[in-house]
């Protein structure tokens, strides 16, 4: 009997440390993952030094202790620890990429320019937003400045130097017109910044996009073929609108503090859709709100499967959406697969992240020409029906919702309009879009720390410069 229970003891405590190992080894696999995407897409795609990247971004990571380093003639970054290395390649006009389970070679010949040479470029001479022309109005009329001038020193100010807010970029439109923009050190109005999961609210416009095109329909089944392979298979009922909602139901699991379906998702596999489609339902289809990135990224699958070709799909985004906008710096990044990694990986710069708020304050239409098909707006700004709050559309934020009768949900951010609504990433991105008062803002940093930050009283000074 002790013979027995000695070895029953020894069963278990193998099996705590295989755990932990195993726990160990993902948890390094990510954050090295993280580590050298970052690196990678920071100094190659926003021009950056590999020492600001270090220091900052890194340092603020809870994978500060791996670090990381960059190989400039090679053109890839790597991040290695206990033994565990990950490697991410850039490609030009293509961003960064991790070695996720494929061949490096494989990836490298996969390199082709998103750009398409037919893309209609508007003519850079342009007054901005139409160009690339000057447009920034010092002293415009009908606004007080100083408020202006508040809320930008509130947003650069660093009062806590061990939890910096790292703001990067503030940029206010009004009335389609710069009033005032500003950068951190290092930054200016040609780095393109990171907007992770601001880059949801532009597989948004892609989707819109190819609901103009004809090629895909809101309440079609989604396009997954592994959930129709069995009669019984209750994802089968999963719509796109569902998807786009964020209500599919599916078992998927945005923590990012541990080996959680989001982390291997992004920093570890080959197709981010492929890992977030082989999830079950954790609710009925449609009665369940979650947010999730992996939704976003099999919408991203769906809609490569509604081109011909592999190529067709790359350069969509851009002949279709980025170029007709003269967002010219802006980068969508592929995995492995080759499908952009619609939830977190867009870089751009602050007034090109502006134009793609513009678009969206202008119903769609740019310059006269309607890019957007008619409605597509205000469906994006639609309640998520099993969303008591009503703080979520269709991958956009919104700060409050008009009730039947009049009445008002309470409001996110009080001291900003109701009618206001956003695309939001990680570390502080927002593109908020405010059509009451003729208002695009734009913010972007590296914001670790939440508590060190608040939108809302950014928002609020800027509110109050117009009222």
């Amino acid at each position: 009997m002790k013979k027995s229970i000695k070895y029953i003891i020894l069963l278990l405590l193998a099996i705590v440390v295989f755990e932990v190992g195993n726990y160990g080894y993902g948890m390094i696999n990510i954050a090295a993952g993280y580590n050298a995407k970052t690196l990678c897409s920071c100094v190659f795609v926003s021009g950056r030094s590999e020492e600001s990247v270090l220091d900052q971004d890194i340092a603020v990571s809870a994978s500060s202790f791996i670090g990381g380093s960059v190989d400039q003639a090679d053109q890839s970054a790597t991040a290695s620890f206990l033994g565990i290395s990950r490697k991410a390649i850039y490609r030009p006009g293509v961003g960064c990429t991790l070695v996720s389970e494929i061949d490096e070679d494989v990836l490298r010949i996969q390199q082709i320019g998103l750009w398409p040479p037919d893309a209609s470029l508007p003519d850079p001479d342009q007054p901005w937003p139409y160009g690339s022309g000057d447009s920034i109005i010092a002293n415009p009329d009908a606004i007080d400045m100083a408020k202006i001038d508040e809320a930008f020193e509130y947003a650069f100010d660093e009062p806590d130097p061990d939890n910096p807010r790292y703001t990067r970029a503030a940029l206010v439109v009004h009335k389609g017109q710069i009033i005032k923009e500003q950068y951190g050190e290092g930054f200016d109005e040609d780095t393109p910044l990171i907007g992770w999961s601001m880059t949801k609210s532009v597989t948004n416009a892609m989707v819109g996009l190819r609901v103009r095109d004809a090629a895909l329909s809101l309440d079609d089944p989604a396009n997954v073929p592994s959930w129709h392979t069995k009669s019984d298979d209750l994802r089968a009922k999963i719509r796109l609108r569902d998807l786009m909602d964020m209500t599919s139901g599916l078992d998927f699991v945005e923590d990012y503090s541990k080996p959680s379906t989001v982390n291997q998702m992004l920093w570890t596999k080959p197709s981010a859709a492929a890992v977030a489609e082989a999830d079950q339902l954790a609710h009925p289809v449609n009665t369940h709100w979650y947010y999730s990135s992996g939704t976003t990224n099999i919408i991203q699958q769906i809609i490569r499967r509604s081109f011909d070709d592999l190529h067709q799909y790359q350069v969509y985004p851009y002949r279709e959406l980025f170029a007709p906008l003269g967002m010219r710096s802006a980068i969508m990044e592929l995995d492995a697969s080759g499908t952009f990694v619609g939830s977190s990986l867009m870089y751009a710069t602050a007034r090109d992240w502006a134009k793609f708020g513009l678009l969206y304050l202008y119903d769609g239409v740019w310059n006269g020409q309607r890019i957007l098909p008619e409605g597509w707006v205000d469906y994006s700004q639609e309640r998520t029906p099993v969303l008591e709050d009503g703080f979520y559309g269709a991958q956009f934020w919104k700060n409050a919702y008009s009730e039947p009768g009049g009445s008002e949900t309470p409001r996110h951010w009080p001291g900003v309009p109701q009618d206001a609504y956003y695309a939001s990433g990680f570390e502080g991105q927002q593109v908020v879009i405010i059509p009451s008062l003729d208002m695009v803002v734009v913010r972007l940093g590296c914001t670790a720390d939440r508590a060190n930050w608040d939108p809302g009283k950014f928002l609020a000074l800027i509110v109050e410069s117009v009222q």
